[in-house]
């Protein structure tokens, strides 16, 4: 598991040598930093994840409305290292907390714990499968969180990962695929989306992102999506939910072959005279806080504003 989630982003020469096609489709689909927003009630968000056991030695969190943690707060999962990471988030000054469990946190599977939290950490709000709403300066704001992420290892929170050049969304789900159960659940009218883990073709490191979490942000489109669990993918894109985020995500899955990336090729020279504000679509946070060689690193949080 660790070798997975903690391993270095491949070097150019790699990334051609194990997908000449998916490093070609790369390379054709850059996905826009996302710009301020223009309008005067924007909401600053600060997004972490993948603390472990380090929040004490991480920098110091920014100054925002809403304080996002998407989960792996600890190493492994015990009642003592939750209560010292939520207390160390509990004193931070943000007026809203929002975090959601990950796979390292086991003891959040078990119900008790949930009405520990609210009765010693009040200000905190934990989302599992379930939403919040605040509000910030007369608007409000949507919140959906859930823990899970596809199947690698014995950890909590997961889910079989489907394989997605057979999957279909117009299938009913099935055991083979509970992660469309799961994720049908997202409410429709979400404006903040928190998960664990990343959708497929976006911040995911090749290709370890869901398929199926990739599919329901097509059907919700939240203002902000933010998760972890991948931490050498940290980053911030901003995507439209065109089609050329769609010929690329297909090549991504193994649904399209070369004639995917010459869609990919013509959506693209389409999108450069019709590029938008980027305002309508998603921003997407990978927010893993520690990173490089066994997790040596410490990289704090990422801001955005909604």
């Amino acid at each position: 598991m660790d070798a997975l989630l903690n391993r270095q982003p491949p070097t150019t020469w790699e990334r051609f040598q194990s997908s000449p096609l998916l490093f070609l489709a790369r390379l054709l689909y850059t996905p826009s930093t996302p710009s301020p927003p223009k309008r005067l009630d924007k909401v600053r968000v600060v997004c972490i994840s993948d603390t472990h056991n380090s929040h004490d030695s991480q920098p110091p969190l920014p100054n925002g409305d809403i304080l996002i943690h998407a989960g792996d707060l600890t190493i492994s999962g015990t009642k003592q290292e939750l209560d010292n990471v939520l207390s160390w988030l509990n004193c931070q000054p943000h007026p809203h907390k929002v975090f959601i469990a990950g796979n390292h946190d086991t003891c959040l599977v078990e119900p008790e714990i949930h009405q520990h939290i609210s009765s010693t950490f009040p200000d905190l709000i934990y989302l599992q499968e379930t939403s919040t709403e605040v509000t910030i300066r007369g608007r409000t704001l949507r919140i959906y969180g859930s823990p899970y992420t596809p199947k690698h290892g014995s950890w909590a929170f997961q889910y079989p990962r489907i394989h997605a050049p057979w999957y279909s969304l117009t299938e009913k789900p099935s055991s083979e695929y509970e992660s469309t159960t799961i994720w049908s659940r997202i409410p429709s009218l979400t404006d903040v989306l928190i998960t664990h883990g990343p959708p497929l073709a976006h911040l995911d490191l090749d290709k370890s992102g869901c398929y199926a979490l990739l599919a329901a942000l097509w059907r919700v489109r939240p203002k902000l999506h933010v998760f972890g669990h991948i931490h050498a993918a940290r980053g911030v894109e901003s995507v439209q939910w065109d089609s050329a985020q769609k010929a690329y995500e297909e090549i991504c899955a193994g649904r399209a072959g070369w004639s995917g990336l010459i869609r990919l090729c013509w959506w693209s020279m389409i999108g450069w005279f019709w590029r938008g504000t980027g305002e309508d679509g998603t921003v997407m946070v990978n927010a893993a806080s520690v990173g490089g060689f066994r997790d040596d690193q410490r990289k704090g949080a990422i801001v955005v504003e909604i």
